[in-house]
Formats: structure tokens, C-alpha cells, sequence
């Protein structure tokens, strides 16, 4: 099995893992935020749910791993910031657990007023086939005119609470628009034909 085994279903996938979203915002809320991407200017925020060291410094693990790696001569991978955070409770730990034991880079991202990702892919078939997939879970101000997520040539539409599957190797960027922050949680989850039976397994039927 490989990537093409999950995205024959489709590139946005509605998954049937659920949860309270407001519930998750208040909990992410208690914590202290920091940069996303520290070296850009832009109104963009994280907080680590998995990291390298359990910590919440977000260092490297909210940074750019290429622009790190390359300022400080390291070679950190994605698969490295496995270690659970404080912020990992049990709504959180019930939400990941059908792809327990292989998720790692987790966090939620909080987009300011004016917040965004420019278009980019987030694999390079350049560089090899991807080793894991991404899962993202919408909780506030997800949707348009507020919040644009344009994927390719359209428009996403979220259930906040739910967790998709996306592609994310296909073009795509994100916009806040209005005086409201946004917020999503995002799981890297590693690629191979457990992960991907257990995905295919949490396709929503209704």
C-alpha cells in the first residue's frame, strides 16, 4: 500500500472521528501560544502537542525544518517531535488514538486577523516519495467569507469538531480574513499499510 491507496478515495476526506471543538479551543487556550515559523512576519501561531523534547518552546518543531536545519547544520525530520506535550490530554490522546503509535509533529495552529500560508505544497516528488500523511481537524472560524482555505482551484467548506484526511501534496493556501482568530488542530501521521488500513477504517459512511 502507498499514499495513492488514500487518496483513490478522494484528496478531502471526511473522516468519522469527532469531537467537541469549542471544548479543545478552551483547553489549547490555557496555554501559552508562540510564532509559527518565528522568521516570518506573519500574525501566525502554534502550540506543540508532540515536539522533540516534550517541551513547548516550539523549537525546532514550529519552525521551518528546512530553513532550520540549514541555519544550525541539523537534520531534524518530521518523524522526530514525537514526544508528548503537557497539552496532550485525554480528549486530545481519544481524538489521535486510531493512529496511535504513529503520529508525531502534532499541533494546533492559531491564524491572527490577517494570518496566512502562501500557495505551496507541502511534499516534492523532487525528493522522494512522502513518508507520512496529514491529517487536519477545523475548530473556530474555518469556513468563508472569514476564513478562506482554497485548495487547487476551490474553496474548502469544514465541519468544525471533524478530522480530514487532505492532500496536501496539491496546491493550496489559507487566509484569515476577518478580526477573528482561527483555529485548527494538524497530525502528521506516518505512512505505511497500518495507518493507512486504520484511516481507510474512519471513513465517514453517513
Amino acid at each position: 500500500m502507498n499514499y495513492e491507496t488514500i487518496t483513490q478515495y478522494g484528496n478531502f476526506i471526511e473522516l468519522d472521528v469527532v469531537t467537541d471543538a469549542e471544548q479543545l479551543v478552551a483547553w489549547a487556550n490555557d496555554f501559552e501560544w508562540v510564532k509559527y515559523n518565528p522568521r516570518k512576519d506573519v500574525n501566525r501561531w502554534g502550540l506543540s502537542i508532540t515536539s522533540l523534547d516534550g517541551g513547548l518552546s516550539g523549537v525546532p518543531d514550529l519552525d521551518s525544518l528546512y530553513e532550520y536545519n540549514k541555519e544550525n547544520d541539523t537534520n531534524y525530520k518530521e518523524e522526530d517531535f514525537k514526544v508528548p506535550t503537557p497539552v496532550l490530554n485525554k480528549q486530545i490522546y481519544d481524538i489521535l488514538k486510531p493512529w496511535d503509535g504513529y503520529y508525531y509533529r502534532t499541533h494546533f495552529l492559531k491564524f491572527g486577523p490577517g494570518g496566512f500560508f502562501p500557495p505551496h505544497r507541502d511534499w516534492n516528488y523532487m525528493t522522494g516519495v512522502p513518508k507520512d500523511f496529514r491529517l487536519i481537524m477545523p475548530l473556530r472560524n474555518v469556513n468563508p467569507p472569514s476564513f478562506n482555505f482554497v485548495y487547487e482551484d476551490k474553496t474548502l467548506h469544514w465541519e468544525t469538531g471533524r478530522m480530514y484526511f487532505l492532500d496536501t501534496q496539491r496546491m493550496h493556501y489559507l487566509f484569515n480574513s476577518s478580526f477573528t482568530d482561527s483555529y485548527w488542530m494538524v497530525v502528521n501521521v506516518a505512512l505505511n499499510t497500518e495507518t493507512i488500513m486504520r484511516t481507510l477504517e474512519r471513513l465517514n459512511q453517513k
